[in-house]
């Protein structure tokens, strides 16, 4: 909890957040994401598309945090990159996956606070390949928010890139 209070530290606008990762929303995500019950993603979407239309973000494009290399491949899918395509399809979404890139394999599941921290900058990156320019506004997308690592290095790297306004938007936080 610490380094979402921290002032004047966050290359993040504004993070919203959509829910609490508890009581029966945790069952929710879990089922979700670990069961892999992927007929919640539309359903969850929807929830995303009405916290950006409430906050004025519909036009702005989203960039999703990418998923861990070999994730799809382990797993089957990209909850993230599954949202971010039902968006793009269903509601017309401008969605920027060309920015960047996850480069390490390890679960940010299994690090504590610390070591989050210390890992998100090793983590993400800018895509090698990556030769456009940022927006001057995105809305970073994001399953889960708990120390807010992954969310601070992203925002810190399209803010590099030449983004003005980062948002980060998340379907649950962690309290």
């Amino acid at each position: 909890m610490e380094c979402r209070e921290r002032e004047g530290e966050s290359s993040l606008d504004a993070l919203f957040p959509i829910h609490s990762y508890r009581q029966w929303k945790k069952e929710l995500a879990f089922a979700w994401k670990s069961e892999g019950q992927r007929r919640l993603s539309p359903l969850l979407a929807r929830l995303l598309f009405k916290a950006l239309k409430e906050l004025g973000l519909e036009k702005t494009p989203l960039v999703p945090v990418p998923p861990r290399p070999g994730k799809i491949k382990e797993k089957g899918w990209d909850q993230v990159e599954e949202l971010a395509s039902i968006l793009e399809k269903k509601r017309g979404i401008l969605v920027r996956r060309d920015i960047l890139e996850r480069k390490s394999g390890g679960q940010q599941k299994k690090l504590g606070r610390d070591e989050r921290l210390g890992a998100a900058g090793a983590v993400y990156d800018l895509r090698p390949a990556f030769t456009g320019s940022v927006p001057p506004e995105v809305v970073l997308l994001d399953d889960i928010v708990t120390t807010g690592a992954t969310m601070e290095k992203c925002a810190w790297l399209l803010k590099a890139a030449g983004a003005q306004k980062v948002y980060g938007l998340a379907l649950f936080r962690v309290d």
